[in-house]
């Protein structure tokens, strides 16, 4: 707890300073300050976020955990309806698929090549 204002009051010295002498106040003499200082003020820093380390991640663990578990649940639920879905929308009767791939066909969305291979596929199920 000490390493932390003693830096920060270190680094102010020797930043004052540094600074001051552009004013013509002569060559900065306490400038070596700030090379104690910015290492006291890392170090200080350190240490403080060490020490609240356990109370931060526990809060952030905390504010994070149901929103992790809702995403969580509303992926599974999407899942599965999509799985449910597409499993009706795919029918086992090849008479129905045949059907289906005429459509398709028809209306250009697959060529005759596609068409043969599929129409293929469906009688080699029967």
């Amino acid at each position: 707890m000490i390493f932390l204002p003693t830096g920060a009051i270190f680094a102010a010295i020797g930043l004052i300073d540094f600074f001051g002498s552009f004013s013509g106040h002569g060559f900065p003499t306490k400038f070596w300050c700030a090379f104690i200082g910015f290492p006291m003020l890392a170090f200080g820093t350190f240490c403080f976020k060490a020490g609240f380390l356990r109370r931060i991640t526990g809060y952030v663990a905390g504010e994070v955990a149901p929103v992790v578990k809702d995403t969580a649940e509303y992926v599974a639920d999407s899942l599965i309806r999509k799985r449910s879905s597409s499993k009706a929308t795919r029918p086992d009767d090849p008479a129905t698929r045949m059907q289906m791939l005429d459509e398709l066909k028809n209306r250009g969305m697959i060529s005759e090549s596609e068409y043969s291979t599929k129409r293929d596929e469906i009688l080699k199920e029967i």
